[in-house]
C-alpha cells in the first residue's frame, strides 16, 4: 500500500488577544510553518485592536517565507490602532486582507 500525501487547501489560525506583538507573530509563524501541507493560511485577527510595526513587519516576512514555498498568507480583521497602522503603512499590496467569507464559502477551510 502506498502512502498518500494529503494537501489542505486552507487553514484558519485564530488570534484572540486584543494586542498582537512581535513575539506573538513569531509564535504564530512557528505554528504556521510547521504545517507544510497547507497552501493558504488565513490569520484571523478579528479580536485584534492594537499592534506594533514590528509585528506587522514580521507578518510581512512570514508571508514572504510562505510565498517562497508556494504557499500564502492572508489576514482577516484588524480594528482600532492595529487597522490604522496597517492602513498608514500601506501594507495592502504586500500583506493582503481577506474579506470575511460568506457562510457557504468558509466550508473549505479548517480551523
Amino acid at each position: 500500500m502506498e502512502a498518500m500525501s494529503v494537501s489542505v487547501r486552507c487553514a484558519t489560525v485564530r488570534f484572540t488577544a486584543s494586542r498582537l506583538t512581535y513575539q506573538d507573530v513569531c509564535a504564530l509563524a512557528r505554528r504556521i510553518l510547521d504545517r507544510p501541507r497547507c497552501e493558504l493560511f488565513v490569520l484571523d485577527l478579528e479580536q485584534t485592536t492594537d499592534t506594533s510595526t514590528a509585528a506587522l513587519a514580521r507578518l510581512v516576512g512570514l508571508r514572504r517565507d510562505l510565498l517562497a514555498g508556494g504557499r500564502d498568507l492572508r489576514i482577516l480583521g484588524l480594528h482600532g490602532r492595529a487597522n490604522d497602522l496597517y492602513e498608514l503603512s500601506r501594507l495592502g499590496r504586500i500583506l493582503p486582507r481577506l474579506e470575511p467569507p460568506a457562510p457557504a464559502a468558509s466550508a473549505g477551510c479548517v480551523a
